[in-house]
């Protein structure tokens, strides 16, 4: 067993420089040293670049001008053009302190042989120890943002499908709803759905140029395909590791990965696999523990969330999902059972699996008969400034006073609050609203 602490529990990262010395006090050694440059270098200017909007090609962000300020910021310019796999091996030599990191960069649905995506290692690094808990889970952060709509006036309305937005000249006037209705907009048109589903169905090609609505289809969706399984428990797991280190009782994610001789070849063929369009073998497991929260299950019981990641909505019909489904429930308490031994269908009271084909007809968002959680694959071309195209990025749509956010946009996925402070910022150049950022002195 191999990890990492969270900031919180861990600011200096000395226990868990500890962890890796058990493996490599090499790694230990450059752990220390990765943290003293991302204390002094690397949080600002990654929390700068995705608090911005993107600047004009040309012009560095501040993640550019951090990579220019090697060897002083120890961010290695080698690593802009590396795979995420290469960067690791040039950072570690201890099997299990890299599979712990690659891991991660599956998770977040990069494919570990894309050249160009070394560069996240700056913000996985950082990422992966100070991720975090909502009490009563995300579906309170909906609530609490409605509140914030209602108490300033806005209003809200759900089960009103949006046919299409009414461009009149060259403007976004508003939108029409499926059942006829047409809203007027009184300054602007602002859409939180991905590219596909705005430029291709909301706005069409009347509007926008072929070029463009033909690169919009192009974009990559298929890799980041993801199941979520939610599953109820009698008792929490008790994991084989513990005798190793009781702390991993306690983590929030553990991912689950084969022996230090063949873990990192699994990952490789696991990835592989899904490239080639064939169904997984093995299940990348994530297993988050929801339990300490308070409200996601009851006293002695436990909730765990599992991840892993499949094959696109379109590769099956109905009736194979609804197989996959019950195949993949098998193969995951199958795997989990090999490192928590209690893990076995007699302490499942039941479970929820959200497939890539559920979640492509629960929302067009995630894509054409795809069901991308990421909305669009994390590919170099398809990241920060680049992301969905390079003229799309900032928000501003070619429609004047239509604007763009979300996941599908800048700087990558995830449904994160920068993305609509970044338009906020995008909208109060162009009507002049407040900046207090500026009033504050603030660099985001």
């Amino acid at each position: 067993w191999c990890g990492v602490y969270s900031e919180e529990h861990d600011p200096t990262q000395e226990k868990t420089a500890k962890l890796f010395a058990r493996f490599s006090e090499k790694d230990a050694e450059t752990w220390l040293r990765l943290w003293d440059k991302a204390i002094k270098y690397w949080k600002s200017a990654v929390f700068e670049s995705i608090w911005n909007p993107p600047p004009p090609f040309g012009t560095p962000d501040a993640l550019e001008k951090l990579f220019s300020a090697f060897p002083e910021s120890g961010a290695d310019p080698q690593w802009l053009f590396m795979t995420p796999w290469q960067a690791l091996d040039d950072l570690f030599e201890s099997p299990e302190v890299k599979i712990t990191f690659a891991k991660l960069f599956l998770s977040w649905g990069i494919n570990p042989q894309a050249y160009g995506m070394g560069i996240l290692v700056i913000s996985m690094l950082l990422g992966n120890i100070n991720n975090g808990n909502f009490a009563g889970g995300t579906h309170t952060l909906a609530h609490a943002t409605q509140r914030v709509i209602l108490e300033n006036g806005g209003k809200v309305f759900t089960r009103h499908p949006v046919q299409k937005i009414i461009v009149e000249n060259g403007v976004a006037k508003g939108i029409r709803l499926e059942d006829g209705t047409e809203v007027e907009a009184k300054k602007a048109v602002l859409s939180g759905v991905d590219p596909y589903h705005l430029c291709v169905e909301l706005v069409g090609e009347p509007h926008l140029s072929s070029d463009l609505i033909r690169r919009i289809k192009n974009l990559e969706r298929d890799w980041s395909c993801i199941t979520w399984y939610t599953w109820a428990l009698q008792e929490k797991p008790r994991y084989l590791a513990e005798q190793f280190d009781p702390d991993i009782g306690n983590c929030k994610w553990i991912y689950l990965a084969s022996s230090k001789e063949t873990g990192m070849q699994d990952l490789l063929d696991e990835a592989n696999e899904r490239l080639l369009r064939h169904w997984p073998k093995s299940a990348h497991v994530v297993a988050e523990d929801n339990s300490y929260i308070p409200g996601t299950a009851p006293p002695g019981k436990a909730s765990i969330l599992t991840e892993t990641y499949v094959l696109p909505a379109h590769s099956g019909s109905d009736q194979e999902w609804k197989q996959r489904e019950k195949d993949l429930a098998e193969m995951v308490i199958s795997q989990w059972n090999k490192y928590a031994p209690n893990i076995n269908w007699d302490n499942v009271i039941g479970y929820v699996p959200v497939t890539p084909y559920f979640t492509a007809q629960f929302s067009k968002t995630y894509g054409p008969l795809v069901g991308c959680n990421n909305v669009l694959d994390p590919t170099p071309v398809q990241s920060g400034r680049f992301r969905p195209l390079l003229e799309l990025s900032s928000g501003r749509m070619p429609v004047k006073n239509l604007y763009a956010t979300g996941a599908g946009w800048h700087p990558h996925c995830g449904a994160m609050g920068f993305q609509g402070y970044n338009i906020y910022k995008v909208m109060a150049e162009d009507f002049g609203l407040s900046k207090p950022w500026e009033e504050k002195g603030r660099p985001y």
